[in-house]
């Protein structure tokens, strides 16, 4: 190792976020590595893109799950206090206060649960309404997210062109090299069979 220069600055940096294991982004890496086989320094950077972008695509649709969940709170009250009042259970803000408490309460009381999903169906609703209303508050945010994964979906199909295009172009140079070195001996033999011997 030349004078000064530090292991850790040869390394090449993960793309990972400190919640991400280095194990997992290694294990799709070596999966890439066995498919594509790479071939040289250019082939392995090639083969770096693809590693990042797909998991970047992975981590963008976690997201999309994870938006949609932490929406569930929010929609689950939004819809419940809607119901309660076109039900006239009571006034709206004591019904208002119950629809908190139950949207509070949702995800650690099965008997809560039990009672959320009577007062649905009583509108003919089940548990997928919730997700709806969830989907619906977080419009926006999974919009951009699609946005950013049809782009990421776009680098990675180009990166895939870019390999094919190189392994085709050196191909046809390995080729092309080839024809001209077996060209140069055929022409090296022709000479030597029609110098004329030697007295």
């Amino acid at each position: 190792m030349p004078h000064g220069t530090h292991p850790a600055s040869t390394r090449t940096t993960l793309p990972l976020l400190i919640t991400e294991s280095a194990d997992e982004f290694a294990s799709l890496r070596a999966e890439l590595e066995q498919e594509i086989k790479p071939k040289g320094t250019i082939e392995r950077i090639y083969l770096d893109d693809l590693a990042a972008i797909i998991w970047e695509m992975q981590r963008l649709r976690r997201c999309k799950t994870n938006i949609i969940n932490s929406a569930f709170r929010e929609a689950l009250r939004k819809l419940l206090r809607h119901l309660l009042t076109e039900g006239n259970y009571q006034d709206q803000i004591v019904s208002n206060r119950r629809a908190d408490d139950l949207a509070q309460d949702w995800f650690n009381s099965k008997g809560v649960k039990k009672e959320v999903l009577d007062i649905l169906r009583q509108f003919h609703l089940d548990e997928a309404a919730i997700e709806a209303e969830a989907i619906n508050q977080s419009l926006s945010d999974l919009e951009l997210l699609d946005n950013m994964l049809a782009s990421l979906r776009s680098r990675l199909d180009r990166t895939l062109r870019c390999v094919a295009e190189y392994r085709h172009s050196f191909a046809k140079q390995l080729q092309q090299s080839s024809d001209r070195l077996i060209g140069r001996k055929d022409v090296m033999r022709l000479e030597q069979i029609a110098e004329p011997a030697q007295a």
